[in-house]
């Protein structure tokens, strides 16, 4: 009958330290070199600790308590069934709700540009106007003629009303009077294309002209922009159409702002598939009052595919993998003692940080948390805190 040894974990640093030393100075100490060695004493260190964790079990299968056992500080979760939603994500773009570019009705010199880059204006404030004297002059001498011609359509009228004078007399300054009233409101009207306006409250982007230039229509003046409201637009495969419904809450999330997160309804889904990659639009639409979040900004939105309710699910983070397939480390009571053990299981879906379990665990199995990166199968533990639950999986 063989007789097992106590080995000292102090014992197997020493020679590991002693074999380092030894060695270390016959390769030429390069960055890459020390990382390769740094990884080699891990994996050989944490093979030790297998072996010393397997003679000391040994050791407590004799009845004998192995004195050289360091106790690894954890914390536990304690599983409970809970509603589990898988999501998808999908890369997003905003867009403005109101945007307008500016441009005159007319064909003139830019004469005054009334706003600056930057600049807030509200719906009808006149943003820019063009060169308007030529039918500022006009204007005047039609005005000048109008009276002229109500003056003596005025008086033709009293005549005619006395029965004095001829008819075509009265209907000719009647005539004269109508067409140039006629004539005046079309110079007002074109005086008026050369005044531009904001179309709605926004900011002042861009602006393309310079006073001086000469414009024209559909020449670009300024941009503007309403940044209160916005559309978030995603393109969705067309394999998740039967999922996915308007009204559905979504994530939204923004790679510049890492804090904000927020759930949004989806406002509308596109009637069409691109043929070219085979999605459809999915829009959301979000209030911005802050206006912090900008027109082309990359946002990204997590989208509900599965729901299953009273399901065992667990952080993704806990789950391992070696050769023989994904395992994580359970408390368990052993000869007195609390140990890690090793245990595999069959993944599920995931979703937003967080693996359905389809077997391996059961509910009130307590799975080790902080700490599972540092024991190993047969590790013993200690509580550093009172045992948690694992939170809902409830998005």
């Amino acid at each position: 009958m063989f007789k097992v040894k106590k080995l000292s974990l102090t014992h197997i640093f020493l020679f590991s330290l002693l074999s380092f030393i030894g060695c270390s100075g016959s390769e030429e100490e390069t960055p890459e070199a020390i990382r390769q060695q740094i990884s080699q004493y891990s994996a050989q260190i944490n093979e030790l600790t297998m072996k010393i964790n397997e003679l000391e079990q040994l050791l407590v299968n004799m009845g004998e308590r192995p004195q050289s056992r360091n106790q690894i500080p954890v914390t536990l979760l304690e599983l409970q069934k809970n509603d589990f939603k898988q999501f998808f994500q999908a890369a997003a773009a905003v867009e403005a709700i109101q945007t307008a570019i500016i441009s005159p009705e007319t064909s003139g010199q830019m004469k005054e540009l009334l706003v600056k880059k930057g600049q807030h204006v509200k719906t009808g404030q006149v943003v820019a106007r063009l060169n308007t004297s030529v039918i500022a002059g006009n204007i005047s001498e039609l005005e000048t003629s109008l009276a002229l011609a109500r003056t003596v359509y005025n008086r033709q009228k009293n005549l005619w009303d006395q029965q004095i004078g001829s008819e075509i007399q009265y209907l000719e300054a009647r005539n004269n009077l109508e067409s140039l009233e006629t004539r005046l409101k079309t110079l007002q009207s074109q005086l008026e294309m050369a005044v531009m306006r904001a179309p709605f409250d926004g900011i002042v982007d861009d602006i393309f002209i310079k006073e001086g230039e000469l414009a024209m229509p559909g020449t670009r003046v300024m941009l503007l922009l309403n940044l209160h409201k916005l559309y978030i637009n995603a393109d969705v495969s067309e394999s998740h159409l039967g999922a996915i419904r308007q009204g559905d809450p979504v994530i939204l999330r923004f790679p510049s702002y890492p804090g904000f997160e927020a759930s949004v309804p989806i406002n509308r889904i596109g009637n069409t598939i691109n043929p070219e990659n085979r999605t459809f639009r999915v829009q959301l639409q979000i209030d911005n009052q802050e206006e912090r979040f900008k027109p082309n900004m990359m946002a990204n939105i997590s989208i509900n595919i599965l729901t299953m309710e009273n399901v065992i699910s667990i952080p993704s983070m806990l789950i391992k993998q070696d050769l023989q397939g994904h395992y994580v480390y359970v408390a368990r009571q052993q000869n007195g003692d609390l140990l890690a053990r090793k245990i595999y299981i069959e993944r599920g879906a995931d979703g937003e940080g967080i693996t359905m379990i389809n077997s391996g665990l059961q509910e009130g199995d307590q799975i080790i948390n902080r700490g599972h990166n540092r024991v190993t199968d047969m590790s013993l533990i200690r509580m550093q805190d009172s045992p948690a639950t694992v939170a809902s999986t409830d998005q």
